[in-house]
């Protein structure tokens, strides 16, 4: 404090910062105004708001025809898609109707005897042109295994009766066990394996994986299974009626069902190889003799 004087002369008298910094040649901050108070904003007029919505309207119209266009897309790719797999399913089931077909033809030349006469003869004569057919989709599936002209067993009428539903887009006449025996009858005449003993066998995981992988039953059960191959049995009774229930393994049955044996062999459809090679042939001769030739 200077003598003499009173604080508040003091007080005028005193050099300010900024003056001792200018005397001194020091560069003087400027003030800081970053949090300074602001006047208060107005708000928005109408038009910038009207201009603002109609932005947004803009974007939201974008996505909806964006999301139209995705749809539209999705659909078309599931048609194609469905498209692919009916031409996949076909293509599977005219090479396993081939193979079908050349089985039976394997089965009556009879490789351990020669067995030459018209039929025999006319069999092979039409065999290059058959498969011809097949190859470029001339000849319907159901013909070869199910044909019109070959319905002696039961079974083949139920599984001729769902195809013949299958090629008009219709749900199939038949239900539960019938509808999934007819299956296992193609897989039979396709897959059925010659034991030593003279027989034609087909066990209980082929039958499980045909319900599965052509019939749409995901992970059918064991009953389930069995049902269907006992169902199957009766209805290859040789006059072309049906046994009885509990029949599955009757004597005049081409085709009988066995059951398994706890941690031993597995449930199994079974039949004469050479009783089921006679049917066989039956069916070829029937097929070309009343429409194989065309």
């Amino acid at each position: 404090m200077s003598i003499g004087l009173s604080p508040d002369e003091v007080d005028e008298n005193a050099v300010s910062d900024d003056d001792f910094a200018a005397a001194m040649g020091m560069d003087v901050p400027e003030p800081d105004t970053s949090n300074a108070v602001t006047a208060e904003q107005e708000p928005p007029s109408r038009e910038t708001m009207w201009a603002l919505i109609q932005r947004q309207t803009e974007q939201i119209e974008s996505l909806q025809q964006r999301i139209e266009t995705l749809e539209h897309e999705r659909e078309n790719t599931e048609k194609e898609l469905a498209d692919a797999r009916d031409r996949a399913n076909r293509s599977e089931a005219v090479a396993d109707a081939a193979i079908a077909h050349i089985r039976q033809l394997w089965m009556f030349s009879d490789t351990h005897e020669t067995r030459v006469n018209n039929v025999t003869t006319r069999v092979f004569e039409n065999h290059e042109q058959r498969l011809v057919d097949i190859e470029h989709d001339r000849v319907d599936v159901s013909d070869l295994i199910n044909s019109d002209v070959t319905h002696d067993l039961e079974i083949q009428r139920k599984t001729a009766a769902r195809l013949a539903a299958e090629r008009e887009d219709a749900d199939s006449p038949l239900s539960g066990n019938k509808h999934r025996m007819t299956f296992l009858w193609r897989e039979f005449i396709e897959s059925a394996q010659k034991t030593k003993g003279g027989k034609l066998e087909l066990d209980s995981s082929a039958c499980h994986r045909r319900l599965e992988n052509r019939a749409g039953i995901h992970d059918p059960n064991t009953n389930t299974v069995q049902r269907s191959m006992k169902m199957l049995a009766r209805h290859t009774r040789r006059d072309g009626s049906v046994s009885e229930s509990g029949g599955w393994d009757d004597d005049d049955n081409l085709v009988r069902f066995e059951p398994g044996e706890r941690g031993g062999q597995a449930a199994r459809l079974v039949a004469d190889a050479d009783e089921f090679g006679e049917f066989a042939a039956e069916q070829s001769r029937a097929v070309l003799e009343q429409g194989g030739d065309e």
